[in-house]
């Protein structure tokens, strides 16, 4: 059995012919380029994430010196608008970003409501009982102290 892929070379009536792929490594990188557009699209269609939405968390985490820093780029919500939850050294981030107007002059509209969700991995060595969060102008700011024995030490180097 041979695991590069064949065509034959004259062509039975009704059938295809088979060709034996010169650039093997190329039809490899293409096979993956596709499931990786696929599986990009079913990941991306899930309630709550990405473009299926229009809408994508802005996400960026600092390992500074004595804190670990999650911002999430969130415009449009209100502080009371997040579900903030910490489980197996993951940040879960929920919110429901509501839209539409108020009822005006006897007229209403509806709201619309869209889930939106992301997990965030988190290193070993922070602290999450004195995790602090914050949203300032559309940036939700997670702040984890890191334990006594996360924090960075500065270890001399000696000559001999």
């Amino acid at each position: 059995m041979s695991l590069i892929p064949w065509r034959r070379k004259k062509a039975a009536a009704g059938s295809t012919p088979l060709v034996r792929h010169e650039d093997f490594p190329t039809f490899l990188n293409q096979m993956r380029e596709e499931f990786e557009r696929m599986f990009d699209r079913l990941t991306l269609a899930q309630p709550g994430r990405g473009a299926a939405n229009g809408w994508r968390w802005g996400l960026e985490v600092d390992d500074e010196d004595a804190t670990v820093v999650v911002r999430a780029e969130a415009p449009g919500f209100e502080a009371g608008d997040f579900d903030l939850q910490v489980s197996d050294n993951r940040l879960i981030l929920r919110a429901v970003k509501k839209q539409g107007t108020s009822a005006k002059e006897g007229k209403s509209r509806e709201y619309r409501e869209e889930p939106c969700y992301e997990s965030v991995a988190l290193p070993a060595g922070i602290n999450k009982d004195k995790v602090r969060a914050t949203y300032h102008n559309g940036v939700l700011t997670v702040t984890f102290p890191k334990t006594a024995e996360a924090k960075a030490r500065k270890i001399t180097v000696e000559s001999t």
